[in-house]
């Protein structure tokens, strides 16, 4: 088991290795940077000003650096071989397994590392609000936010990276079955875009995926406990309903 983690994570190390990489040095960058054009009271206000771009374009930097890998190998017809020596159940369990550690960390690390700089190496910023009492409560969970940033960092980080896990495990799904690899590589990020458009034209945009991601999409008072859990069980839905589609309806097979 051990050595066919091994030999997963040597498949994706360098794309999964030069993604994080380059997000950390852009995320932090941007943090220290891009909120000089903001009027901000707390400092970690410039590390969400910062990531705005990777909030949107997150599902791509999850599923391009590793779900390419599957495809190739059911193209090039190297899951014939492999079902030779290791069960094809338990060799899909196992890549599966290391391309979770992987979307977990390509955007856990880069968060986390531009709120430490959004906290600890930008120069403190000059609230605009003169007075605590001047200052508007519209932030989601506001106290955390504002006594322990660092913390609201960490655990908004963490989500992220679960958020991340399951949009690249739709791209794994994809990838058991799907012969473009266009469709693959850009069929999440396809998917977040039009479960957005979709959502809020029902007027229910409180409950898309990336409000899921990234609370401050929209107002405090919309946000709820349905905001957190609706999306994320709905991307569950849909990666096994296109299971069940070709595993049990079409009756394809991975190899």
């Amino acid at each position: 088991m051990l050595n066919l983690i091994k030999s997963e994570w040597s498949k994706v190390c360098l794309p999964v290795l030069a993604t994080t990489f380059i997000l950390s040095i852009i995320m932090c960058v941007l943090s220290c940077t891009l909120y000089q054009n903001y009027a901000l009271q707390y400092d970690l206000e410039a590390w969400e000003v910062g990531t705005e771009m990777v909030n949107l374009l997150f599902p791509l930097f999850v599923v391009l650096p590793v779900c390419w890998n599957l495809y190739y190998e059911r193209k090039n017809n190297f899951l014939f071989y492999v079902r030779q020596r290791v069960g094809l159940k338990k060799y899909l369990a196992v890549k599966w397994l290391v391309q979770t550690v992987c979307a977990f960390f390509i955007l856990f690390i880069p968060y986390v590392l531009s709120a430490i700089f959004s906290l600890y190496v930008k120069p403190p910023i000059e609230p605009f609000y003169l007075s605590a009492e001047a200052s508007p409560v519209s932030h989601v969970f506001f106290h955390t936010f504002a006594e322990a940033p660092m913390v609201y960092a960490l655990m908004l980080s963490l989500w992220k990276g679960i958020i991340g896990i399951l949009v690249m495990t739709l791209g794994f799904v994809l990838s058991m079955y799907v012969k473009n690899i266009f469709v693959v590589l850009t069929g999440p990020f396809i998917y977040a875009v039009l479960e957005n458009f979709i959502l809020s034209v029902l007027r229910i945009e409180k409950y898309r995926l990336v409000v899921s991601f990234e609370p401050t999409t929209i107002a405090a008072d919309a946000y709820s406990a349905a905001s957190v859990i609706v999306a994320p069980v709905l991307l569950l839905a849909l990666c096994g309903a296109i299971w069940l589609y070709f595993a049990k309806v079409r009756k394809n097979t991975v190899v």
